[in-house]
């Protein structure tokens, strides 16, 4: 295990797919309550009156049924349980909402993957000695903090919000029920709004905290990093190997064209490019096989073993060695130049006793 001070290096790809499965996640859990408390907000302002008057009515049904009931001594409980129904029913949609808004915010910082790591059992997490560690580590102490300065945040806002509607509290005894409950509700609402408010900048600030932590806890030392290069693309020297390999047999490969080749063009020490052309299967002659140096001149070397013209172009050789790959047909602006070439060479076909070099 790196120590920290080594630990320079951003987190690779997998390494984030590890810690992922691991339950290692990007995510503050101080957006989630702040989308809950803004969704229910928002419905009670929108809905919160509607409530009130379905709850009014299904109490005044209820309490017009249960006296009857209550004379005549039968049970109350089935009008309790119907009167319970009716509000859940539609308050329902309210905690819905609710729930879906809290859940929303966690799926949006870590996305949806199910990671069956975290859902197994391990009884380490409930360990006296580590859950001791954990409440007086680092991390514990700025949770505390955070929750003594949210608890602050409440309490003066609530302050502030009281002593600015201290007189309109006060006239609420000489009100009608329902007047006393808008008046409430107005005061909730604004001290909700407000707590909301001071939450959000809070949540974002707590947000680059976490996300310091998380980048912080997935660094990696170089050797971590060259370590897992190499389990994963294997040992260098054996790549290395495999590499010059199968550059030897496309060597190979190369080289055996050669004797299909029509000419073989050389600088006449540096280069050497061998073409062929097939009129009923090529629009243009191509390059079988090409080189530099040593390459080239075992080109030529079979070349000559296989009867092949050399011919000494040095430009034309330089030109198709650098603008045409292996296997390619040569441009348009070097057509003419090897056009003659290769009528030279065929000419000397025909010549019974003739070569060229």
């Amino acid at each position: 295990m790196a120590d920290d001070a080594d630990r320079t290096e951003s987190a690779t790809p997998k390494r984030r797919e590890e810690a992922r499965k691991k339950g290692q996640v990007l995510l503050s859990p101080e957006l989630s309550p702040i989308a809950v408390l803004l969704m229910a907000v928002s419905i009670a302002t929108v809905g919160g009156p509607l409530a009130l008057s379905r709850t009014r009515g299904v109490l005044a049904t209820w309490l017009a049924a249960v006296g009857p009931t209550a004379a005549h001594d039968d049970p109350t409980w089935p009008l309790v349980s119907r009167a319970l129904q009716d509000v859940l029913g539609f308050l329902a949609p309210f905690f819905l909402a609710t729930c879906v808004a809290g859940v929303a915010v966690v799926v949006a910082q870590v996305g949806w993957k199910v990671t069956p790591e975290v859902l197994a059992p391990d009884f380490g997490r409930i360990s006296p000695a580590k859950g001791f560690k954990r409440l007086f580590s680092p991390t514990a102490a700025v949770e505390l903090l955070k929750s003594v300065v949210k608890i602050g945040i409440v309490l003066v806002l609530a302050d502030s919000v009281i002593k600015g509607f201290l007189g309109e509290v006060i006239s609420t005894p000489g009100m009608a029920l329902p007047d006393v409950l808008g008046v409430a509700g107005i005061g909730i609402r604004r001290l909700l709004i407000r707590i909301a408010v001071v939450l959000i900048a809070f949540g974002a600030a707590d947000w680059f905290w976490q996300r310091y932590r998380f980048e912080k806890s997935l660094k990696m030392s170089k050797q971590e990093v060259k370590q897992e290069t190499k389990d994963s693309q294997g040992d260098p020297l054996i790549r290395g190997r495999f590499k010059r390999a199968h550059r030897e047999i496309a060597k190979r490969r190369m080289l055996a064209e050669v004797k299909t080749a029509d000419v073989v063009l050389t600088n006449p020490q540096h280069y050497a490019v061998a073409l062929r052309y097939q009129a009923d299967e090529m629009r243009a002659p191509r390059v079988v096989a090409k080189g530099v140096d040593e390459v080239a001149q075992r080109i030529k070397d079979e070349a000559r073993h296989a009867g092949v013209p050399i011919v000494e172009r040095r430009a034309l050789a330089r030109a198709l060695f650098r603008s045409v790959q292996l296997g390619g047909e040569i441009p348009p602006a070097l057509y003419r130049a090897v056009a003659e070439i290769l009528a030279y060479i065929y000419s000397l076909r025909r010549q019974p006793s003739g070569a060229g070099r």
